[in-house]
């Protein structure tokens, strides 16, 4: 049965197996017969602690970004609602220190390493999150999966809508209103949740608006689309 690499092809999921190995580790060293003071298993810790937290924080600079195109439209057009307040991420002062550059290298020739010592075997990989899932089952998973979306109306206006991610890249959410021949994709979001922004077609009319959430990977969609979900917009 054909396996894909066991290294994660995504950021987010490289940077969470990466996290895996990391909290692992400690407890299968003496196992492999591996000092934890080996170099490149310290270096392996700064470096998931170093990714994640940059990873997470591109997400946060994302979002912040689509918050900043919305406020620049109605500056530039108007509009009966203002979009939310913005703000400007700044790094938090214990934000982990950079590390040298090459830090997917680094990883996959330490679980190369590993994974060649005679020591090492399945259940020892699959705890330190290094052992691949066949392409088969994998298919039959992303076949099935199936998001569930959540959503509500906001007192400042607009709505705001959530999902599970599962082992999901990211999250396409679709939205359909009065007018609309088609759900519309509003977005491809990272991070939960996404506020739908939009101002009501007729000022001061409640409008109820119908979305649902798809599971994204590779930059590609998958599995099934979530129930359909309704929020009443009021404002």
């Amino acid at each position: 049965m054909p396996y894909q690499d066991y290294i994660d092809h995504t950021d987010i999921g490289l940077a969470s197996q990466m996290i895996t190995f990391r909290d692992n580790i400690g407890g299968e060293l003496v196992a492999l017969g591996i000092l934890a003071t080996d170099e490149d298993i310290v270096q392996q810790a700064l470096d998931a602690t170093r990714f994640r937290a940059v990873v997470d924080f591109n997400g946060t600079m994302q979002q912040a970004a689509m918050g900043w195109t919305a406020e620049k439209n109605f500056e530039r057009d108007g509009g009966s609602l203002a979009a939310a307040s913005q703000n400007v991420p700044v790094l938090s002062k214990d934000f982990p220190p950079a590390v040298p550059p090459g830090i997917l290298a680094r990883f996959r020739y330490l679980a190369q390493r590993i994974k060649a010592l005679k020591t090492y075997t399945i259940a020892i990989g699959q705890t330190l999150g290094l052992e691949g899932i066949s392409a088969v089952a994998n298919a039959t998973i992303a076949g099935t999966a199936q998001p569930i979306a959540r959503g509500r109306a906001l007192v400042s206006g607009g709505a705001e809508i959530s999902s599970n991610k599962a082992d999901a890249e990211a999250v396409d959410i679709y939205g359909q209103r009065d007018g609309d021949l088609a759900p519309l994709r509003l977005a491809r979001v990272m991070h939960l949740p996404f506020i739908d922004a939009r101002p009501l077609l007729v000022p001061g009319k409640p409008e109820t608006r119908e979305y649902y959430t798809v599971f994204v990977r590779n930059d590609q969609e998958y599995g099934q689309s979530s129930a359909t979900i309704k929020v009443v917009v009021t404002a």
